[in-house]
């Protein structure tokens, strides 16, 4: 089955959390959610979950046989709910949470749009001038003779090489996107690329910026809700969705687990800096750390977002310079011959 689209479970949690507010029975509120939830395989899911939990199964361990829709964040959070008797605010701890998560995936979304469309529209007029509109000419400024200009001469070889081999070419980039895909999927290849893409030039910040963001505010959330200290930073750790900063935090979690302080424990990796070491250092002195992490995964959230659009707004107009040029090149060095074509036709 299709998996479950993040603004659905977004839905269902706002839906969740108000009606338990509402301080409705658990069992109606889930009954009254399966009815109503619209995405198929999330109604399906709930209808289980409402019949588990009729049956005595406890509401975290009924969330936590469905993985692929609530994962281990969302379960463990409903749990620490559910045991300190305010499951509505763990809801909407989790409500939150998750429409930063789908503002910042529509954001990616909408940054990455405009420049794959470019360069699509690049790669069709490539082709098109290729395959349909080169042959023809060529046939034509054959049987004229003459010297063409150089410029065409160099987009006629190029088109050439294109048709001859594109199928060579095209399977070398399909075997290099396919074994780099299945490096990245072996664990050390993954751990390889995610520590050293935080190193590229732009965009590794950017990549630093979201993990950080998604890990602090996964964290901040579970302890918001009471959950153990180690666990919120075992469970957050995946949310970061890089391998090299969840190695670094359950080498945290391990330093805490031997005695260390929660800020000494940090402040011993360099991944974590500035703002991060502040926030944590002031909340585990002031004891309102679940408040001061989510200021600073806040912060880098805006951050991202400022980074995000400044790259955008350079790069889009760059983008659509270059590939016009690409395209009105390929235009003129086609069509420069029939200009001067009076001229072949007298050799």
């Amino acid at each position: 089955m299709a998996a479950v689209p993040l603004q659905s479970l977004l839905i269902f949690t706002n839906q969740f959390a108000a009606m338990i507010a509402s301080q409705l029975p658990l069992v109606d509120v889930l009954d009254n959610l399966a009815k109503e939830t619209p995405q198929r395989k999330l109604r399906d899911v709930v209808d289980d979950v409402c019949d588990r939990v009729k049956h005595g199964v406890d509401l975290g361990d009924a969330l936590a046989i469905h993985p692929d829709v609530f994962n281990d964040i969302y379960v463990n959070v409903v749990r620490a709910g559910m045991s300190s008797g305010r499951l509505d605010d763990a809801l909407s701890h989790l409500s939150r949470y998750l429409t930063n998560a789908d503002v910042v995936g529509k954001k990616l979304k909408s940054a990455l749009s405009y420049p794959i469309f470019l360069t699509i529209s690049f790669a069709v007029a490539f082709n098109g001038l290729t395959f349909f509109l080169l042959p023809r000419f060529q046939s034509m400024f054959s049987a004229f003779g003459g010297d063409l200009p150089a410029a065409t001469q160099v987009m006629m070889r190029m088109g050439e090489t294109w048709r001859n081999y594109w199928m060579l070419i095209a399977g070398a980039f399909v075997a290099l996107v396919v074994g780099f895909v299945a490096w990245i999927a072996n664990p050390d290849g993954r751990y390889l690329w995610d520590q050293r893409k935080l190193d590229f030039w732009v965009i590794g910040p950017m990549w630093r910026m979201a993990a950080l963001a998604r890990f602090l505010r996964t964290f901040a959330v579970q302890v918001r809700n009471e959950v153990d200290i180690l666990d919120a930073l075992r469970l957050a750790a995946p949310a970061s969705g890089n391998r090299y900063v969840e190695a670094i935090v359950f080498e945290i979690a391990d330093d805490i687990e031997r005695g260390t302080g929660i800020a000494e424990a940090f402040r011993e990796r360099r991944l974590f800096s500035g703002i991060v070491l502040q926030m944590i250092s002031s909340g585990e002195e002031a004891g309102s750390l679940d408040t001061l992490l989510l200021s600073a995964a806040d912060y880098f959230d805006r951050l991202l977002d400022n980074q995000l659009a400044r790259w955008t707004s350079l790069i889009n107009p760059i983008l659509t310079v270059v590939l016009g040029i690409g395209i009105a090149g390929m235009m003129i060095a086609v069509f420069l011959p029939v200009f001067d074509m009076g001229s072949a036709m007298r050799h």
